[in-house]
C-alpha cells in the first residue's frame, strides 16, 4: 500500500443511519480500511438544518470536531455550548454529546478526529456502516 492518502470529501460515498437518512450525512475520509491508519480516524458530518442528534457516549474513545460550516447547540455532558465555523470541540472518552443545529434551512458540518478504529460497540455510526456496507470506506465512483 502507498504511503499516505489523498481523500477528496466530494467523492466519499455518504452514509446516513437507519432513520437520520434525512437529517444526518457521514462520509468516512480516513481509517484503518482505507488508508492502513491504526492511529488516526477522520469523518466528515453534515447535520441537516433544524434536525438535531440524539446523543451518545463514546467510552475510552477521545473525540475532536472541528467545525467546518454552520452552528450549533452543543451538548457536552451537560452543559450547552454555542459552537460555529471555526470551534474545535474536545469531548473526552465517557462524555454524553448531542448536537441541535440551530438554523433551520442551512446544513451545519463538521470533521470528526479519533485516536485509532472504534472498538465494536464505541461509535454506533461506524459499527452500523460496516453491517451494511461491509466496509467503513467507499467511493461515489466505484461499482
Amino acid at each position: 500500500m502507498p504511503k499516505g492518502k489523498v481523500v477528496k470529501i466530494h467523492k466519499v460515498m455518504p452514509f446516513s443511519p437507519p432513520g437520520a437518512e434525512n437529517s444526518y450525512i457521514s462520509k468516512m475520509l480516513i481509517d484503518a480500511e482505507n488508508s492502513g491508519s491504526q492511529d488516526m480516524q477522520l469523518n466528515h458530518g453534515i447535520l441537516k438544518g433544524g434536525c438535531f442528534t440524539p446523543g451518545a457516549v463514546h467510552e475510552g474513545h477521545d473525540e475532536i470536531y472541528i467545525v467546518l460550516s454552520g452552528s450549533a447547540k452543543l451538548n457536552l455532558d451537560n452543559v450547552e455550548y454555542d459552537i460555529e465555523k471555526g470551534s474545535v470541540v474536545f469531548i473526552p472518552g465517557g462524555a454524553f454529546h448531542a448536537l441541535v443545529n440551530k438554523s433551520q434551512t442551512e446544513d451545519f458540518e463538521i470533521i470528526t478526529v479519533w485516536a485509532g478504529t472504534p472498538r465494536p460497540g464505541a461509535n454506533e455510526v461506524y459499527d452500523l456502516r460496516k453491517k451494511a456496507w461491509g466496509t467503513t470506506y467507499r467511493e461515489i465512483d466505484r461499482k
